[in-house]
């Protein structure tokens, strides 16, 4: 009877879960593969991401229900449902409403959720009386939904939900209206599969920062250009400058001097700064441009959307003692000796247990239990200093960073436009870090791990928490436009030239172009001045790829960035220089202990 059991057990499972039997019988049938690609195809056609071959040439549009409420005299209007970017930060609109006479101070709280973790973004707003205003908050866009609070002296609203919608095709943000946007590309809307997850925007509200853009793989304005906000129009060339795809469907006749990057009218896809723009002309042309534009962004690299792509964490079920030095994908961090000291840890606690144990032992039976009792205790305590003392000793408090950038200087107007990337490893979290409106930090593109956690976006965007975790490694991708006074004097002595490195940090190498001679430059250190000697004939024809010289890891985090374009011979009055340091980006105010800085900028001269 005993021997029975097993048997009755199967079979009374068998009978109360049928779908066991197909897993346990060995007798099974099973179906034929050529009879299950169907199935296969029918999910990924539900998909309709991951199958090219059969997304519709069209656009479909992400709606939401907008959720309105009023207290006292202010009302706020939140939209339930917003089309999720690929990277970067979605952004996310709060209306508010003021039909009173006096001024309203209104707070804007964003608790998002991700795997777990809360994500908080604030921002701090006053409206003014009878203005209606458009209040954007970017949260991060590994961010499924969440809650957004707003609130305001003597009067608290009742909390708003949202959630954010995975797009089918491609995601893209269009500043103007449907009909323009039709009108402007003839791509027809369709109902299934569409290459296009599109999100309307009115141009008067258009978003004012940078980080609302750069998740963005494409941004049209559909209308009037005249009609977007100066500030608007800043983030957007912004975008362009830094690896973005601006598509402008009614460009002005002024596009030259709104774009200033540009020599001449430009018909088609260019190159602009770091990023490409495509200025339409006709409209049937013009979209289906945008329809091969679309199609080269899934490759080679697919998923990774800014023009850096930092590498994150991998999964936690890939995670291990024998992986632990590896991130996603395989890729090895920019900073060494980032993971804690595992084995040398695990030699003194060892150490610990032999003393505590057999030498604890041995110690009770020579000298009784008062001893065992002093002795144990005591070496634990030395155990734990020792441990401390090799964090402290070695590793110390500050935060390790190798940083790395590309940086395109506009003397012409004074500014820098900059791509960066940055491996960071802190044992004390640092206190924050601030970030101008026309830059924006980028994170890691992988779902199951989450941006910074806690931002106020009131001027800029302020971190207070997450950027950097303690005792872990985290990389950081950076954009940024701002205004620089970086130059490179040159002038004239005799048959030489003499440089003068104003760029704000060491000079490590380069060239410069003067008089049709090429020139190398010396090493400098920032505000030093030196000799530059004539290049010889076998590197006449440099340019800024000649002195990229980026490690292989680094090279694959700037996977997007379209090097064919930065291969144009050295102009006339023009420099190509690598740069140490901690860089010019808005993270180099923080103190760190620098392991590697490479930097690597373009320019025109100051000089003769």
């Amino acid at each position: 009877m005993p021997e029975r059991l097993p048997a009755a057990l199967l079979a009374l499972l068998l009978a109360v879960y049928p779908s066991l039997a197909v897993a346990t019988q060995p007798t099974a049938v099973v179906a034929p593969a050529t009879e299950e690609e169907p199935a296969v195809e029918e999910t990924a056609e539900e998909e309709g991401y991951r199958t090219r071959e059969d997304w519709v040439v069209g656009y479909q549009e992400v709606l939401g229900q907008p959720g309105e409420i009023s207290e006292g005299d202010l009302k706020a209007t939140v939209v339930n449902s917003v089309l999720r970017p690929a990277g970067g930060y979605i952004p996310l609109e709060v209306v508010l409403f003021n039909p009173g006479a006096t001024p309203r101070a209104v707070s804007i709280r964003v608790e998002s959720q991700r795997m777990g973790r809360s994500q908080v973004s604030t921002r701090q707003v006053e409206v003014g009386p009878r203005q209606r205003l458009s209040a954007w908050v970017p949260v991060p866009s590994t961010s499924e939904g969440g809650m957004v609070r707003v609130s305001s002296p003597g009067s608290t609203f009742r909390p708003f939900n949202f959630y954010s919608v995975d797009p089918i095709g491609q995601p893209v943000l269009v500043l103007g209206s449907e009909q323009a946007f039709e009108s402007g590309t003839k791509v027809p809307r369709v109902k299934e599969k569409p290459k296009l997850s599109v999100r309307f925007i009115e141009p008067r509200d258009a978003p004012r920062e940078l980080a609302l853009y750069v998740g963005h793989r494409m941004v049209v304005v559909a209308g009037d250009v005249t009609a977007l906000p100066a500030d608007a129009w800043s983030a957007l060339e912004a975008y362009a400058a830094t690896g973005g795809h601006l598509v402008l469907l009614r460009p002005p006749r002024d596009v030259v001097t709104r774009l200033p990057l540009l020599t001449q009218m430009p018909t088609g896809v260019v190159p602009y700064g770091f990023g490409r723009l495509r200025v339409c002309a006709q409209a049937k042309e013009c979209g289906e441009g945008m329809m091969a534009d679309v199609d080269r962004m899934e490759e080679p690299e697919r998923g990774h959307v800014s023009v850096v792509a930092p590498a994150g964490p991998p999964p936690s079920w890939q995670r291990g003692p024998f992986n632990n030095r590896l991130l996603n994908d395989g890729e090895v961090p920019l900073l060494p000796g980032v993971q804690a000291p595992v084995g040398r840890f695990l030699l003194l606690i060892t150490l610990f247990v032999l003393a505590v144990g057999p030498g604890g032992l041995m110690l009770a039976r020579r000298k009784g239990p008062v001893a065992l009792l002093i002795a144990v205790p005591s070496v634990a305590l030395a155990t734990c200093l020792a441990i401390v003392a090799w964090s402290v000793l070695v590793e110390g408090f500050a935060i390790h960073a190798s940083r790395y950038s590309l940086i395109w200087l506009d003397r012409d107007r004074d500014r820098a436009l900059m791509v960066g990337l940055g491996g960071y490893y802190a044992n004390l979290e640092p206190e924050g870090l601030h970030v101008p409106a026309m830059a924006a930090l980028i994170g890691p593109d992988v779902e199951w791990e989450s941006q910074a956690t806690e931002a106020d976006w009131t001027n800029g965007m302020a971190v207070t928490g997450g950027f950097l975790p303690s005792r872990t490694y985290r990389e950081w991708g950076e954009v940024a436009m701002l205004p620089s006074r970086a130059r490179l004097g040159v002038r004239r002595e005799g048959e030489g030239l003499r440089v003068q490195n104003a760029l704000g940090a060491p000079l490590a190498s380069g060239y410069v172009r003067l008089g049709g001679k090429l020139w190398e430059l010396p090493e400098l250190a920032d505000g030093a001045e030196g000799e530059a000697t004539l290049a010889p004939p076998s590197e006449d024809k440099v340019s800024f790829l000649h002195v990229v010289d980026f490690s292989v890891p680094v090279n694959r985090r700037f996977s997007r960035v379209d090097w064919k374009t930065l291969d144009g011979p050295l102009p006339e009055g023009g420099f190509v220089a690598k740069l140490e340091g901690p860089g010019l980006l808005p993270s180099s105010a923080l103190p760190v202990e620098l392991h590697e800085g490479a930097h690597f900028v373009q320019g025109r001269v100051d000089g003769p």
